[in-house]
This record gives C-alpha cells, structure tokens and sequence, in this order.
C-alpha cells in the first residue's frame, strides 16, 4: 500500500505519527483501524520537525501486534502502522519471553517442527526446498509469545528451507537465526538429523576446573595449515589439520604442554567466499550464522554434514592428544544488521539504539547486539548450549565482552557450568563507552560481580611487552619497571585489589591475534636490538607469562617470533602475512624448549597455580635482597620445597645466588641442574630450588 504519512507504535498504547507538511492542516485527527475496529487516537504533543510534523499519541484499546492497523487522518490519508520503539520497552519483554530453548528446527524421522519468535509478524512462510528439488511455501500459525510453528508430516533430512516474513507492509525472505546447517554462502538453511552427526571416540581430557591450572594456546584453522611450509595436503581446512602431520599442528600444540587450544571463530562468518575460499581471508569476526559451522574451513560447503562432521572430527583428535577446545565467539555485533535474520523478524529489538532513536555502535562494527534483551539473552545461552553439547566446547572467549550485559554474562557461567563443571569462560573486558549502565557491563572494572570469569590482563600486557599503541617500552625489553608492578603482576593481579579479586581471572599475555607479534613489536620499540637478542626478550616474556599466577596464554607462533611483516591488524590480510611459517620452529628451536621447559615447571609445581590471594600472600614474596640494577627475586615457597625465581632483563653480567641449599632449575632458556649460584649475562628467567 503507499503510505501518505508514517506511523510507529511505540508503546502499547502510544504512536507517533510522521506527516509532511503538504497534508499537515489545524485540528489534525487520527483513527487506527482493523478489519473490525476502529481506535479514535488522542494528540498529547505536537512536535515540529521542519518539512515534517510529529503527532505523540495515546489510545485506550488494546491492540494484537500480530495484526495489520491502518492509520487514516480526517482526510483519509493513510500510512501502515509500523513497529516502532514497543520492541524496546520492558513491557514487551515481559510479555513476549518464550523461554523454552528449542527455537529452530526439531527433526524427528517422521516429522520436523519450525519455530521461529516474533511477536510483531503479521504472517510467515516457510519455503522448503526438498530433496528432489520441488519446492513448497507452508504458512507457519501463530502461537503465543511471540512463538510461531509449523509441524512437516514427512522425512525432510537434507531439505533446504528459509522463511519468508512480513512484519511491516512487505515480505523479506530470511534465513533461520537458530539454523544449524547451511548451504555455502548461507543461501539456505537446511534441515538435519543429530544422528548423522559424527559420534566422539574420545572424552574431554581431564582438567581440574581450576582456571590457574590450564594454559591456552590460540590458533586459526587456516593459519595452522594455509602456509607452503606447512605439510598437510588440506591447506587451511579442518581436515588439514585432521591430517594430523607429525611435529605440526595439533601434534606440535600437543608437544608444548598446553591444556586448551583456542580456536579464532568457527561458526559461519562473511568476508570469505565459501565457494572460492583461497580469494580473501578473514579472522572471522564477522559474524553472520551463529550457530553454523563456518563452511569455508570444508571441502564441501554444500554439503550439510560435512561442516559439522569435520569439525567434531578435529575436535575428537584433539581430546586424544590431550587438548581441550575453546572457541571464540562474538554476540556482541553482526556482520550486517539489515541482512540479519532478526532485524527482519522484529525490527530494532536485537540491537541497541540510544535515546534518540538512534542504533549505536560501541563495537565500531556498525551495530551492537542487545544482550540485555530478554530473547537476545536466551539467543545467545542456546547458541551456548548448542556448541557444547554438539561439539563438546570446553570453553568460550568472548570478544568485546566488556558491551554484553552482567546478567547474560553471569547466566552463560551458571547454564555452561550445568553442562561441564569445568568449562571456561573468559574474554576482552574492556570498559568501552555504551548505552548500557556501568553497573550493568562485563568489563574489568566489574570484575568483583564476576568472580568466575577470567579476563585479558591488558595491563600485564603493557607492562611486560610495552605499549601496543604507543612507544613505551616494557619490562621484557628491557625497560626500569617499578617493582611493585612486577611483584602484583606476578602474583596474579589480585592481591591488594590490585586489578581482579582472585588469580582465576587474570589471564596473562603479551601476544595474541590482534595487533602486532611479539617479534614484529619489538622491532618497533627497540630497533637497536638484533635478532638473537630479540629471542633473549622473547624467552623473559614467556617466562612471565608462563610463572605468574594467573592463566597463561600463548598466541600460535609466538614461541618461535611469528612475524606478519610488520602488519598491525591482519584481520584480513592474506595468507602470506598470517599464516604459521613452520620452518621458524626449526630456526627457533630452543626458543621452542624454553616455552616447553617452562610449561612442565608450571605443571610440575602446585606454587605456581595457586588460586586464592590468601595463598599468594603466604607463599611468595618479592626478595629485599634482590640484585641491583632491573632484576627482580621472588621467593616462592611449597610445602618443604622453596623456589627463587631471577627475572632479568639486560646483558649486564650478574652472580645470582639465592644460598648454597638452593640448585639451579632453569637458566634462562632450558633446564639445568648444574651449581647452587649462576652467572646471568643475558635477559631471562633463572630458577632455583630448595627441597
């Protein structure tokens, strides 16, 4: 129909009108109709917007928002009644929460059931595709709550199916937000059977629950395999990676002593052709279909199962060679908010808009999912839900989580939790300006009403590897350090409410994806070092990483100076610039056994793990006898074992000697077992002990 002039219900009982002002006369009159109703409105303020006259309006009915009204002045112009600012408000919430988490499709071989949410579609069709390619549209019957569904009296495994919905005057075709397998590029959804999915051969590798004792190694899927260096035949694909090639991927992650590999995004993300993968690159945090596994880590993308079926593949190798799994995953944006099945469904309700109306973008995206929203909320716990149960995650970083709500946040702990005792869930906390209250965001600075949620340690970041956006040069470069940085760093950025209120959140780095390697940063902050001394303040950050209380992460590479050419985010950057050189291992090498050594002695000794600031306080101190110059001593005791930790980092030369009870344990690069004192003549981590 053409609209005259334009219409939003804002809340139930509130519209307000747009009209131009050619049609725009004294004593204006509106009238909401329906097929057997006619609603008279009540002007309560007239707003002059220019070219344009705002009418703020009240009615005293109560309306169905599944069902089309028309608005009519006195001179019987006309306009749609649109959904405006209603699907925003904490009414609509409380009255719309469908809370059963089985949105999507439910496959039986005898029937298939749709459902999809939207209170404010007025009809939705659902277009199926069968296997034989005739093609059906079937109206899906409102139920209540929002809930429309229709139940498939047939076998539909393999059919292709999308919807067709209309919200405001006009049909868009979407696909399934709650879909979990696609046709390559997301033309399509289609419908599955769980029980052709892959089944585990191997159990999740055993692991204490406590954060303090897992170590977390990032990698990308293509990054791993995409490289000429790279021996196996599936290049950049999980099966490239299934191929399981002795001394790389999975095999060489395993050899380190890592706990937990976390994987850049897996689920179906744009940026990346899926049909003509080897054309662009992408990280992936872009994300598109939430609960699809990204198609062009596959051979067939067209293919339903064998996204899914790899996938669990590589993760079942993984658990066999001890490695749990975590997955990145982004809720706090989408890669295209118009295209994105529920700004069609309900419009504005998924993502966040300011005051004024106005859609805001806190994650410089370009949108920001509305967490805090009661069926954003359950969206993302059931995508949660769906990737540890199908794919046996173990845990979940979060990207930008500082812009999703606390609630979510803490419910996502609680439900994963009920799944796996000891999964993980951790991501970015930073504290970045939104329309959410401060109060209400999942950032450090709230860290204390999330004592079960791990957060990267920027500061220790900044602090040891020195500044990512500026010139300042940190501590493993050989910058004057105040000690006490050193000492609450160390001990986990939880004593004294340094930074978190316990060492299970202070997840320690120095390299990840973003922004600049290890290697290709120092080359910026200190180009007066050359390349062997590069590897000297690579082995006293890894030491820093790897000894402090807290959780260690190691970017993929780091252990032997990965370098992207100097490129500071290569989010979509060729190959040649990510991915994994494999010779670097063999150049690097004992950089590769410092991390090794390293890892074992963390493992080897409880002191290291410790989970309470109460331990802490009790068993480490920073030494007062420490040597001149920038080393710095703690003194670590466990039980009848006592541990003195050197940390140096220039090329003075140095007799360490913590006592003659005490042996050499580490000299900076590799184990050693060889006098009671050493002299140091190069930046690293020299361990003694007492037992």
């Amino acid at each position: 129909m053409k609209n005259d002039f334009f219409s939003y219900l804002d809340g139930f009982n509130l519209i307000s009108v747009i009209v131009p002002k050619q049609i725009d006369k004294p004593n204006k009159t509106f009238q909401l109709d329906a097929e057997n109703e006619s609603i008279p409105l009540i002007i309560k303020e007239v707003v002059s917007l220019g070219r344009e006259t705002k009418y703020i309006c009240e009615f005293n009915e109560t309306i169905e928002l599944n069902q089309a009204y028309i608005l009519k002045d006195e001179e019987d112009n006309q306009s749609f009644l649109r959904m405006g600012k209603i699907v925003r408000t904490d009414l609509f919430d409380m009255m719309f929460e469908y809370d059963d988490l089985d949105l999507g499709v439910t496959y039986q071989e005898e029937e298939t059931i749709f459902k999809i949410w939207s209170p404010v579609a007025k009809e939705i069709e659902l277009e199926l595709i069968r296997t034989n390619g005739s093609r059906q549209f079937m109206d899906l019957l409102y139920e209540t709550s929002g809930l429309w569904q229709l139940t498939v009296k047939d076998n539909l495994d393999g059919c292709k199916y999308r919807y067709r919905v209309r919200v405001n005057e006009r049909f868009k075709t979407i696909r399934d937000p709650y879909g979990i397998a696609s046709t390559a590029n997301g033309q399509y959804n289609y419908v599955v059977n769980p029980a052709k999915f892959r089944k585990f051969k191997h159990p999740k590798p055993a692991f204490s629950g406590k954060k303090v004792d897992s170590i977390i190694y990032e990698a990308s899927i293509r990054d791993l395999t995409s490289s000429k260096t790279s021996k196996s035949i599936h290049k950049g694909m999980f099966k490239g990676l299934t191929e399981d090639i002795k001394g790389q991927g999975l095999d060489y992650i395993m050899s380190l002593g890592v706990t937990h590999l976390q994987l850049l995004p897996i689920y179906d993300f744009e940026g990346v052709d899926e049909l003509n993968p080897k054309e662009s690159y992408n990280w992936g945090y872009n994300p598109s279909q939430f609960n699809v596994v990204e198609g062009s880590f596959t051979q067939d993308p067209n293919d339903p199962y064998q996204r899914i079926n790899e996938l669990i593949e590589l993760i079942d190798l993984a658990h066999s060679k001890g490695l749990r799994v975590n997955m990145d995953v982004v809720y706090n944006h989408v890669f295209n908010m118009n295209t994105f099945p529920y700004e069609s469904l309900v419009p504005g309700y998924f993502f966040r808009f300011d005051k004024n109306g106005i859609r805001t973008d806190s994650s410089g995206c370009g949108n920001d999912v509305a967490s805090e929203r009661i069926m954003v909320h359950h969206f993302i716990i059931q995508s949660i839900k769906y990737w540890m149960r199908t794919f046996n995650i173990s845990g979940f970083r979060f990207d930008l989580m500082g812009l999703l709500d606390l609630e979510t946040m803490t419910k996502i702990e609680i439900e994963a939790k009920q799944i796996d005792p000891d999964v993980m869930i951790y991501g970015e906390g930073w504290n970045m300006e939104s329309y959410l209250p401060e109060n209400l965001k999942s950032h450090m600075d709230n860290a204390k009403y999330m004592p079960n949620i791990a957060f990267f340690n920027d500061k220790f970041r900044e602090t040891i590897k020195g500044g990512t956006f500026s010139s300042t040069i940190g501590y493993a470069l050989g910058a004057k350090v105040s000690r006490s940085d050193l000492y609450y760093l160390f001990t986990g950025s939880s004593v004294d409410f340094y930074k978190f209120i316990n060492p299970n959140q202070s997840l320690n780095y120095v390299e990840c994806h973003d922004n600049h390697t290890f290697h290709d940063r120092a080359r910026i902050l200190r180009k007066d070092l050359n390349d062997e001394q590069i590897k000297d303040c690579a082995a006293l950050s890894l030491a820093y990483v790897v000894l402090s209380q807290g959780i260690p992460f190691i970017h993929a590479g780091e252990e032997f100076l990965r370098s992207k050419q100097g490129i500071e985010n290569s989010y979509k950057s060729p190959d040649a610039i990510n991915e994994i050189n494999w010779d670097l291992k063999e150049k690097h090498a004992d950089l590769v056994q410092t991390l090794r050594d390293l890892i074992d002695i963390r493992k080897t000794y409880r002191v290291f793990r410790l989970d309470s600031n109460s331990k802490i306080k009790k068993q480490i101190r920073i030494s007062d006898e420490a040597p001149q110059n920038k080393t710095i001593q703690f003194v670590l005791n466990n039980l009848n074992q006592h541990i003195s930790i050197y940390f140096k980092n220039d090329y003075e030369k140095e007799l360490l000697t913590p006592g003659k009870q005490f042996k050499l344990m580490f000299d900076g690069v590799k184990k050693n077992n060889n006098g009671f004192e050493y002299l140091a003549s190069k930046p690293g981590a020299y361990i003694f002990i007492e037992e």
